[in-house]
């Protein structure tokens, strides 16, 4: 009977040893899961941290580098000013603000289809190339009821270095092309000086041939 007790005690002790060794296992594989996600959270709180500290690539350079790839370009202002404002109806310097950069950008884009190196700036530099654009009169008549009766004139003068090389001034007319009716004036006098920086870079082509 003792013998058979003691075997029996032993087996629960093993069986209690046992139990034992799966509960002290347990915590460890615990703390190996809580181990790699603490890492998990420092890894993702660093790459945080990295993308936080990059700086935000500034603006200037970038503009330094537009202004240098452009380097020996003709050069106009961005927005063409009127030769005198008080030559100009009020109805039009009010209403139509942008035609100084509506035509700005028709002698731009007639001049590189005319394969001319040209850009735009707020100031004319002192040197290089420039050509000194205005807008001296703008005549605006009608409306989509009646008709349009627009015209404006422009000149331009082309400079290096300073120097004048040549002269021009420019007249066009319009009464609205396709489906004047449904303009209202400012279109049709954006209409007309895009027709004249057209004109414009013709002639300029001319001077730098």
């Amino acid at each position: 009977m003792k013998p058979a007790l003691c075997i029996l005690l032993g087996l629960l002790a093993t069986g209690c040893g046992l139990t034992g060794g799966s509960q002290s296992s347990a915590p460890t594989r615990q703390e190996t899961n809580q181990e790699a996600s603490d890492k998990a959270v420092v890894a993702t709180a660093t790459a945080g941290a990295t993308k936080q500290s990059q700086p935000q690539m500034p603006t200037e350079p970038v503009k330094a580098k537009a202004a240098a790839a452009h380097a020996g370009d003709i050069v106009i202002l961005f927005d063409v000013p009127f030769a005198n404002e008080n030559h100009i109806a009020d109805n039009v310097v009010e209403e139509c603000s942008d035609i100084g950069k509506q035509f700005s950008a028709s002698v731009i884009k007639y001049a590189h289809s005319n394969n001319l190196k040209i850009s735009s700036a707020a100031t004319l530099p002192e040197s290089g190339k420039v050509v000194q654009l205005s807008i001296d009169n703008v005549y605006s008549a009608g409306n989509a009821f009646i008709g349009h009766r627009k015209s404006a004139t422009v000149s331009a003068r082309y400079l290096v270095d300073g120097k004048e090389v040549a002269h021009t001034e420019k007249t066009r007319n319009s009464g609205g092309g396709f489906f004047g009716g449904f303009k209202g004036s400012c279109s049709v006098l954006a209409h007309t000086v895009n027709t004249l920086g057209s004109d414009v870079a013709k002639w300029l082509k001319q001077q730098t041939q």
